[in-house]
């Protein structure tokens, strides 16, 4: 019985601790999903990454604007030149309008991940996800991620796009979008770490099992490309990759407007932090469905 009872402090003592350290936000888990039950039809089109590529060098960073809707919800829009550096004069943009909104809810891109305050510096690790992240935990707001799930970006981009082409372009799109903040030391493990972890979903599983296999078709098929030394900054190599870019966008775009029309219909005050580029491609479709 003695044993027994040991067990079991054994076992409730450190599930006590790790339930107080999220209690105080002192461990964060990732935001969830939001999930849209009735998604409507948009009025205007977004704007797709051909037409985005005229305005690219020329449109205001951060793109931030705001849209009201007579039902009393309103959304903030702060698309981010994406960042890990606690000195980027952005911060200021976001803590400004976050104090301006008053938010009740916010949405931000990726799922982010497990973060320990104790050690790990929610900008470092997240960026402007991460900025937002804390925000909304100091002052009780909810916090959702606007993507949608990867199982379901995937069904939908299967239907243009074969099971190994979405395999290389999940395992590559976070190399290519992590060279923004400098090369890693090991491109080879790096590169490995991300086909695990991108390609574990029903249909691109077990596709390809290594770097190396990886390597091979990249440089049968890009050869004029080192994927070692390439960013997203660049844009996606011409062909089914960057096609497959461009619909994905699409569609999380789409899903990220579903999520804001609800939200905002709710008559909630919607933050919403993304990428720099989708912020003018989403504007006159989000601009058009609230009124």
């Amino acid at each position: 019985m003695k044993t027994l009872k040991r067990i079991l402090i054994a076992i409730a003592l450190p599930s006590l601790l790790i339930a107080i350290l999220f209690y105080f936000n002192i461990i964060w888990k990732s935001p969830g999903f939001y999930k849209i039950e009735q998604p409507i039809e948009l009025k205007e089109p977004i704007m797709d990454m051909v037409e985005y590529s005229q305005i690219i060098q020329t449109h205001r960073r951060p793109y931030c604007f705001t849209v009201n809707s007579s039902l009393g919800g309103k959304v903030y829009i702060l698309g981010i030149e994406h960042f890990k550096d606690e000195n980027n004069p952005q911060l200021d943009t976001i803590r400004n309008l976050w104090t301006k909104a008053n938010p009740t809810v916010a949405l931000v891109e990726r799922r982010l991940g497990f973060l320990f305050t104790w050690f790990q510096n929610p900008i470092k690790e997240y960026g402007e996800g991460g900025l937002v992240s804390e925000l909304s935990k100091e002052d009780g707001v909810d916090l959702y991620s606007w993507e949608p799930t990867r199982d379901d970006e995937i069904k939908f981009l299967l239907k243009n796009f074969t099971a190994r082409q979405l395999a290389l372009f999940y395992s590559f799109r976070p190399y290519f979008s992590n060279m923004r903040f400098g090369k890693p030391d090991n491109p080879e493990e790096k590169l490995q770490e991300y086909l695990i972890s991108r390609t574990n979903y029903d249909h691109l599983r077990g596709i390809f099992k290594s770097w190396e296999e990886l390597d091979k078709v990249w440089q049968h098929e890009f050869p004029e490309i080192d994927w070692r030394n390439y960013s997203d900054k660049y844009g996606w190599p011409k062909g089914y990759l960057s096609q497959i870019a461009n619909d994905s966008n699409l569609a999380r775009d789409n899903h990220m407007i579903q999520i804001i029309i609800d939200l905002v219909n709710k008559g909630e005050t919607v933050f919403v932090t993304m990428g720099s580029s989708h912020a003018p491609r989403i504007e006159n479709a989000i601009k058009a469905l609230i009124k």
